[in-house]
């Protein structure tokens, strides 16, 4: 009995003459005679079933709108078209977005656009409205970030509803403009070796030290450091086929306001760290008196973001010789160390690799092919690391304990101080 594929699509090499990079595209449609609609596209073999995936939701897409036109209901009021949209949403995006990120819209349309004016007939809605929408979720403390989103995503809301016909027009025309602020110029300022220089020596705070060592070897984000658990790392050694290494389990973040979540992409990830970094910062994790790896000086509470970006820009500054202000007004911060590492891997690292560790979300990297990082990925990783310091450096760290230099460091700021 011949196998039937019940995938909603599958494609296939092209087998006539002179066919290269030739693909055939199969989507089941049961509306036509043979049961598929058969599309044919070029692409090259690494990128066929990306390309693929996204000839299979356009499809989608167009054929979703058609029927939704056909349909004779037309919702009154903003919360019954925006039910509608988030459910058709949610259908039309669940195979190529995260969970995670389709859970996200759906909570801002429901925490914050329907409150506000979900009682609202759809077409009385007008510019003064969503201006005093965007002014009601700023009054709510809203990141501006998440107040963009909120945003956008009205905007997209009241486009689909032009769209079917349920209004004439969105209230979101010219005459409404959401301000942005201008892009940072300069965010890196230097170059790689100002980093290494940076973190080639003592600092008074060594819990600084180290989680700068952490964002620089891994391009993990902030968060998701202040939410390191000690149990997260796990020596992986004499391994045959792989040197001695660390691997890090990235099993959650840590918010502002010390709420515990999973990271940004939804869903635990791994990476490795040399066993010579590992063996420098641990020292650091007996300051904490509780589960976390960095806590503040007490020991209680995990470390602060603005207190550790404030030190990090003063050692940064001392490096390139700059003023703190300079650096600050660049753009430098704990995110540059994350660009720093991603730049630095680009070409060592394949994107797959690279994409997995750093935890990249953006709707156009989960059509792609997204994998776990497995052993047999560690000693590609711990290769690609050695980019980030030579011999000499690594000699150092070796010889030198992270405490020790804390110490000696205040002990010379202290000495310059009396003598001035």
């Amino acid at each position: 009995m011949a196998h039937i594929n019940e995938e909603p699509y599958f494609f296939s090499k092209a087998n006539q003459a002179g066919s290269k990079d030739r693909y055939i595209l199969a989507i089941r449609d049961s509306s036509k005679k043979s049961g598929y609609k058969r599309l044919v596209f070029h692409s090259s073999k690494r990128d066929a079933g990306l390309k693929a995936m996204q000839l299979y939701v356009e499809y989608v897409k167009s054929n979703t709108i058609e029927d939704e036109k056909s349909s004779s209901y037309t919702p009154t009021t903003v919360s019954k078209a925006c039910k509608i949209f988030m459910k058709r949403r949610e259908e039309g995006r669940k195979d190529t977005c995260q969970i995670h990120s389709i859970e996200q819209v759906t909570a801002r349309f429901k925490n914050h656009l329907l409150p506000f004016m979900g009682k609202k007939n759809l077409r009385d809605i007008t510019v003064e409205d969503v201006t005093d929408y965007k002014k009601y979720l700023q009054n709510k403390d809203l990141s501006d970030k998440s107040v963009r989103y909120c945003i956008d995503e009205a905007k997209e809301f009241f486009s689909y509803c032009v769209e079917m016909g349920w209004c004439d027009r969105t209230p979101f025309d010219s005459t409404f403009k959401m301000a942005r602020p201008k892009p940072k110029k300069n965010r890196i300022p230097g170059n790689i070796d100002d980093y290494r220089k940076m973190l080639q020596k003592g600092w008074s705070n060594p819990i600084n030290h180290a989680v700068s060592m952490v964002c620089f070897f891994t391009g993990m984000r902030v968060s998701e450091i202040r939410a390191l658990k000690k149990d997260d790392f796990e020596p992986y050694y004499n391994n045959e086929g792989v040197e001695d290494c660390v691997v890090l389990h990235i099993r959650h973040n840590l918010t502002n306001k010390n709420k515990e979540k999973s990271p940004k992409n939804g869903r635990e990830r791994l990476t490795v760290i040399p066993r010579w970094v590992y063996e420098f910062i641990h020292p650091v994790f007996l300051f904490s008196k509780t589960n976390l790896c960095f806590s503040n000086t007490m020991g209680r509470r995990p470390i602060s973001i603005s207190k550790n970006l404030y030190h990090f820009r003063n050692e940064l500054s001392l490096v390139i010789g700059s003023s703190v202000d300079d650096v600050k007004d660049s753009g430098i911060d704990f995110h540059s160390l994350r660009k720093m590492f991603n730049s630095m891997m680009t070409g060592t690292l394949s994107s797959d690799i690279r994409r997995s560790i750093l935890g990249w979300t953006s709707e156009n990297v989960a059509l792609e092919h997204y994998f776990q990082v497995l052993p047999i990925h560690y000693q590609q990783i711990l290769d690609a690391q050695k980019v980030l310091f030579d011999e000499n450096a690594i000699d150092w760290f070796k010889s030198n304990d992270i405490l020790d230099l804390s110490l000696e460091h205040r002990q010379t700021k202290k000495r310059r101080s009396n003598k001035t």
